[in-house]
């Protein structure tokens, strides 16, 4: 149980360093870079698998940990400008409900079950979405694609939640679950440090110091947040099917809390009605079931 706490606290505390960046006002996407590189540092430092940086270009999930690699640097700016822009709470009902993009894929290419609870589950998620970022009181101008950035965080979170499933499903062997994120993260870094140098060298940008330290602690906590879920899975005190709604439940309750009473984020009807339909839906979706 101590490895399922870590990790909504710290997927919690993942969230919020975003609005701490925007407040800060460091550079998010030089922040994100450098994340990426710890990130991966710390995975392959820390794996027991026979994987290394010289072998991997060898494996047979290596061009979808490069697919992924660069779905996760262009999600994790996204969540960025998002949380600045609207908040902690829009972000993280984006990405945590998400999980209906694996769920339904598994329905349409696993053979899963069609249930009454997945569909409603389903309907209630998309639904939450679109409630939750709705942004009420901008001029019309900055509303007219207000739904974009939840939209692209939620379709993005879905892709390398299946992707993630696929790999372990048909690629992956137990020990090489932390090498394959290692690599997602360092081709994230890869990719985003190419388009960092065409910023620096042609269009003549200023690189951040203080986007380093802000990096560090920032790819601590995202290699944390992979950690403590995998070893909250490797404990088998709860089923992954209920596991995940309770890590999803717990973090977006938290991240809500934390956003209304420390950063005095503003939240309309629609807002908290959006937060209640998300919370219904992480419980019909891996909860309910469990109960019936």
């Amino acid at each position: 149980m101590i490895f399922l706490i870590a990790s909504i606290i710290v997927s919690t505390l993942f969230g919020i360093s975003f609005k701490v960046i925007s407040i800060k006002k460091i550079n998010s996407f030089q922040t994100i870079i450098i994340n990426y590189i710890v990130a991966g540092s710390l995975g392959f430092i820390t794996t027991k698998s026979d994987v290394t940086p010289l072998n991997v270009f060898q494996q047979s999930w290596f061009g979808v940990a490069v697919g992924l690699g660069i779905v996760f640097i262009g999600s994790l700016f996204v969540i960025a400008e998002t949380t600045s822009k609207y908040g902690i709470s829009v972000a993280q009902v984006a990405n945590r409900m998400s999980v209906v993009v694996p769920i339904t894929i598994a329905i349409l290419y696993y053979g899963d079950n069609l249930t009454v609870f997945k569909v409603v589950g389903i309907i209630l998620a998309i639904a939450a979405v679109y409630l939750v970022s709705h942004k009420e009181g901008s001029s019309k101008s900055s509303q007219k694609f207000w739904w974009l950035f939840p939209l692209i965080i939620f379709i993005c979170s879905g892709i390398i939640d299946s992707s993630i499933n696929y790999a372990q499903r048909n690629l992956l062997n137990d020990t090489d679950f932390d090498a394959f994120l290692s690599t997602i993260f360092s081709t994230a870094f890869v990719f985003g440090a190419i388009v960092l140098l065409y910023q620096l060298l042609i269009k003549k940008e200023t690189f951040e110091t203080r986007a380093i330290p802000a990096g560090i602690i920032l790819g601590v906590i995202n290699f944390g947040t992979m950690y403590f879920i995998i070893m909250a899975l490797n404990s088998n005190i709860i089923e992954a099917s209920s596991l995940f709604p309770i890590n999803n439940l717990s973090i977006l309750t938290l991240s809500t809390i934390i956003s209304v009473l420390v950063y005095k984020e503003k939240l309309s009807q629609k807002n908290w009605i959006g937060i209640g339909l998300s919370l219904a839906a992480i419980i019909i979706l891996g909860l309910l079931p469990k109960l019936m």
